[in-house]
């Protein structure tokens, strides 16, 4: 029985985070005067709303003369992982941490999707959802295993904007062409997106404003050279979530995540 809550309590969490929430890492403030600030991170369905706190992730800063510390979570909370980062500097800090999950495939009607190994009473008609369990098959499927990794960033400039000098380690990477802190509404900026140093290829970039699902998203088109416009209709909060396109057809392999937080100021006149 304490077996079958188990997996039943993993399964719930599995498709929770699989589905429906995605992490993210945003410091209170994008600008800010003060000598330190908390910056929280969290599994969320709603963009920047946090519901989950990450598993004790710990943070990696480039600091505006490019030293780098690292900090880990120290927060209990059930909701968000927390942490205070210094400033001791003036200029841009860079924040950034990998959050990665395990996820089972298995190919179902020449289609690969997610598996669970969950009993068919507890899982709703197959029609309704976007993954596989035990009963869709007369006989047990071999599942393969691969790993989900996001790569969370976010920036925070102590007084003034200072130039980013260094990218942060990440397997899809983005350049602002912008400052990601001096970025105003109804003004378009350009980003490159990269993997290995290449334009990424089948990109996926969506960006959310604060509070919106992903139903919500705003999907943007992203050129053969991996570059592509962004533009912020209001100020406010925003991630921006590259990836690559899942081929349902194909194999699959590891899959990586870049998930930006940044603050929009207002639209200038």
């Amino acid at each position: 029985m304490k077996k079958y809550i188990l997996s039943t309590l993993f399964f719930s969490l599995a498709t929770t985070l699989t589905y429906a929430h995605e992490p993210y890492v945003a410091p209170l403030g994008y600008i800010t005067s003060n000598t330190q600030i908390p910056v929280i991170s969290a599994y969320a369905e709603q963009a920047l709303q946090p519901e989950y706190a990450l598993k004790q992730p710990t943070f990696n800063i480039i600091q505006p003369d490019q030293s780098k510390i690292s900090i880990p979570s120290e927060s209990d909370l059930k909701s968000v992982s927390l942490i205070d980062l210094p400033l001791p500097q003036k200029g841009t800090y860079q924040i950034s941490s990998k959050v990665s999950f395990p996820l089972k495939y298995v190919q179902h009607n020449k289609e690969w999707k997610t598996f669970f190994d969950m009993p068919a009473d507890k899982a709703k008609d197959i029609k309704e959802r976007d993954y596989i369990i035990p009963s869709d098959f007369k006989k047990s499927p071999t599942p393969i295993e691969i790993t989900r990794e996001w790569s969370i960033q976010s920036y925070v400039s102590k007084e003034e904007i200072s130039p980013l000098q260094s990218i942060i380690d990440a397997p899809i990477q983005v350049e602002f062409k912008t400052h990601p802190n001096n970025i105003n509404a109804q003004q378009p900026i350009q980003i490159t997106i990269k993997k290995s140093g290449q334009a990424l290829k089948n990109p996926e970039l969506v960006v959310r404003a604060q509070g919106q699902e992903e139903d919500d998203a705003t999907h943007v088109t992203v050129d053969t050279n991996g570059l592509a416009t962004l533009n912020f209709p209001h100020a406010g909060q925003y991630l921006v979530e590259v990836s690559e396109k899942f081929n349902k057809t194909a194999k699959p392999t590891n899959q990586y995540y870049t998930i930006i937080s940044l603050g929009v100021q207002p639209a200038t006149k």
